[in-house]
């Protein structure tokens, strides 16, 4: 994408000097032309805020095989909106976390926090009760909470305080609406980033400056190493082999991980009931579970937990239409590796 709203101008190259004389390298003065210098007149600020359960679950609805380096990210993105003169002023990532969220969610937000110019806001996530319409039984689930409202709040307060000239604002939700638009009364710009135009509110788009398509900047910022926090920097959850039946020992003194693996592996085991094969991306994110972490961040951690423990593996499978995905299995399964994943 090539259009910019960068305030950044090239000035050119004076033909005099104060005391007349021609400067070295003008065009008629014998010398070679030099580029025209940039004076002082600033560069186009650019702030990224990312709502993460959004941009984390239209990433594995797009490629639940490719892995982001988020430092190339926010380059990207700077330079899709405002060329490479621009300035990477900030990059703010929301997420609602629970109170007893996996180890490798929170790994990966501190590592996320590590990175320079990137601020993580955390929201808690509260535990709800419901009943099921169909048999009346009642069931727990969690949600997020004040995590849309602390990124609005950010967004306009940031832009009232002349912290940035453009925002890009990594989700495709409508509700964002209003704060585009105070956001466009304070005389900035708002463009909107997402992996799909399916993922785009018509609502949203029509009110912000421009869009940037993030499939378009997969070659600069795929990840070269696996996604999540490197197994080193997890004590506790080094790889070990064995089959479930080692579960309780492998976790001794950490009870309500070693609840979330059995309750992991036990829905794991259930959609093996009912599936050829499980695909890692919907069991994450489709699969329907009121015993499971919220789909997406959490959840994945949680299937990365149980392939860390020993209890599940993952494996290439193939879909309905012949595409090659990564699903995973108990390791006390018998399916074989091979045959078409009705989860795909």
């Amino acid at each position: 994408m090539n259009r910019t709203g960068s305030t950044g101008r090239w000035s050119p190259t004076p033909t005099t000097t104060c005391c007349g004389r021609r400067p070295t390298g003008s065009a008629d003065g014998g010398g070679t032309p030099k580029a025209p210098e940039v004076y002082s007149t600033p560069l186009m600020k650019i702030c990224v805020f990312i709502d993460g359960q959004n941009f984390y679950r239209s990433l594995l609805r797009f490629d639940e095989a490719l892995r982001v380096d988020y430092d190339k990210l926010a380059r990207w993105i700077t330079q899709a909106v405002g060329g490479s003169p621009a300035t990477f002023a900030g990059a703010y990532y929301y997420v609602g976390v629970s109170a007893d969220a996996p180890a490798l969610v929170e790994g990966f937000l501190k590592g996320l926090e590590l990175r320079p110019g990137y601020f993580v806001k955390r929201e808690p996530r509260v535990r709800r009760s419901g009943r099921c319409s169909a048999c009346g039984a009642t069931y727990e689930y969690t949600t997020e909470k004040r995590v849309d409202t602390r990124l609005v709040a950010d967004l306009i307060q940031l832009a009232a305080n002349d912290a940035f000239d453009a925002a890009v604002l990594v989700s495709g939700d409508e509700d964002f609406v209003p704060a585009v638009e105070a956001v466009n009364a304070l005389g900035k710009q708002v463009w909107v980033a997402t992996w799909s135009a399916d993922e785009l509110s018509k609502d949203l788009r029509v009110r912000c400056f421009g869009e940037v398509h993030l499939s378009d900047g997969i070659a600069a910022f795929r990840a070269e190493r696996a996604r999540g926090v490197d197994r080193e920097r997890l004590p506790g959850l080094a790889r070990t082999e064995g089959r479930v039946g080692g579960l309780t020992s492998r976790l001794q003194g950490r009870p309500s991980t070693g609840l979330a693996l059995e309750r992991g592996l036990a829905e794991l085991q259930r959609a093996e009931a009912r599936l050829p094969h499980v695909s890692r991306g919907y069991f994450v994110t489709r699969w329907r579970s009121h015993q499971l972490p919220p789909a997406g961040q959490e959840r994945e951690a949680l299937v990365q937990q149980m392939i860390e423990a020993g209890v599940c593996e993952e494996f290439e499978a193939t879909d309905a239409d012949g595409r090659s995905v990564r699903a995973i299995r108990s390791r006390a399964a018998t399916t074989s590796p091979e045959g078409v994943s009705a989860a795909g």
